[in-house]
């Protein structure tokens, strides 16, 4: 199984549009996640993007659920960017449905990967980091549980393996 995150750009209109469609938005992805097809999924607090971390078999299964996937097809989501996971930290807990944890996603590539895996790993066990992992290109994301975009920065930095310039992050809202 592959884990993808695909970043999906929301319409202009998303805030003022979304809310007729989140029941069943919210029933979906919470059906994937019991599934294990989804292992967690939000929007950014600005409506400008979305968030959902997908498990699947391949590529394939992937395009048919983000066809399927019920913002995408009231026309709320106008663009979607997936990318695979070669190494991925599972998250050690899951937040109840429709949580809204202040998060921040933080992507940038390790100076030491070994060590930026083990600092990542330490980050999860301290409860600082729910979960991320390296794509193909050596970059890597993960989803820091600060609100705080310069904090979670901060926190990666410190743990190890990572040098503060390579790293940027933006708040996330983690709804599963």
């Amino acid at each position: 199984m592959t884990i993808y995150h695909v970043h999906f750009t929301c319409a202009p209109d998303y805030m003022a549009r979304r809310l007729p469609f989140r029941p069943a938005h919210l029933k979906q992805l919470a059906a994937l996640r019991e599934e294990t097809r989804v292992v967690a999924g939000g929007p950014e607090p600005d409506g400008s993007a979305a968030n959902i971390f997908y498990r699947v078999g391949d590529h394939a299964e992937l395009l048919d659920l983000l066809e399927d996937n019920e913002f995408n097809r009231a026309g709320l989501f106008i663009a979607s960017h997936p990318r695979a996971f070669t190494d991925f930290l599972d998250p050690l807990d899951r937040p109840p449905v429709d949580a809204g944890l202040a998060a921040s996603i933080v992507e940038g590539t390790p100076s030491d990967r070994v060590r930026a895996r083990a600092s990542l790993a330490a980050l999860q066990r301290e409860g600082r980091a729910a979960f991320g992992g390296f794509f193909e290109d050596g970059s890597a994301l993960a989803v820091v549980r600060s609100p705080s975009p310069q904090e979670a920065v901060v926190w990666m930095a410190d743990a190890g393996g990572w040098v503060s310039p390579r790293l940027r992050a933006r708040p996330w809202s983690q709804t599963l």
